[in-house]
């Protein structure tokens, strides 16, 4: 079981380097979807492209008249499941979290964001099979880019909680759900 949780490496590309040359050039499917879908988030700020995740953060998006202390109020849901790791967020309205939202509903913080339309900030596909190699047969590599994983994840709620209200942070983290994969894995094997 993992102790230390911090990453040696600063970037996907670094650990994919790693995972090249243990698996002499191959990187399998399972790692790859991951490692892709992290690569866009390191890219959510430094490249163009807009996303869910600006979205929220751009201040013209926000409806003055709704806000909190001047920010938007949201719930940040973790969440996996056999797909996926997903980390939704849902808007707060009338003091409980809205999964569908009216367009242009009056009484929302944003001017236009349906949880329902929009889905997931983030959405890392076919975690779980990921999880489940590297908890059972995982290299340094799948090790690397799980804590990277953690790290991000929990950097971007980190950033949400800077600049948007986050009234309500639920779900499990990626530590917390490979411990309680490998503590399966353990009791099952004794």
């Amino acid at each position: 079981m993992l102790q230390n949780w911090t990453c040696q490496f600063g970037s996907i590309k670094s650990i994919t380097q790693l995972k090249k040359s243990i698996n002499l050039g191959e990187v399998p499917t399972y790692y790859s979807l991951v490692a892709n879908k992290l690569s866009e988030l390191e890219g959510t700020f430094t490249d163009g492209f807009d996303n869910n995740i600006k979205y929220l953060l751009n201040k013209d998006n926000w409806q003055l008249p709704n806000l909190i202390n001047g920010k938007p109020q949201v719930s940040l849901v973790k969440h996996i499941n056999t797909y996926s790791f997903d980390l939704h967020c849902f808007p707060i309205i009338n003091d409980k979290p809205q999964i569908q939202i009216k367009p242009y509903d009056p009484l929302s913080p944003f001017k236009e964001f349906n949880p329902t339309v929009v889905g997931p900030l983030l959405r890392l596909p076919n975690f779980k099979e990921f999880l489940d190699v590297t908890v059972r047969a995982g290299d340094e590599a799948d090790l690397e880019l799980l804590k990277y994983t953690h790290m991000l994840v929990e950097q971007l709620v980190a950033l949400l909680n800077k600049h948007i209200l986050v009234t309500e942070n639920t779900g499990p983290s990626i530590k917390e759900i490979y411990t309680d994969a490998a503590k399966q894995l353990n009791e099952q094997n004794s």
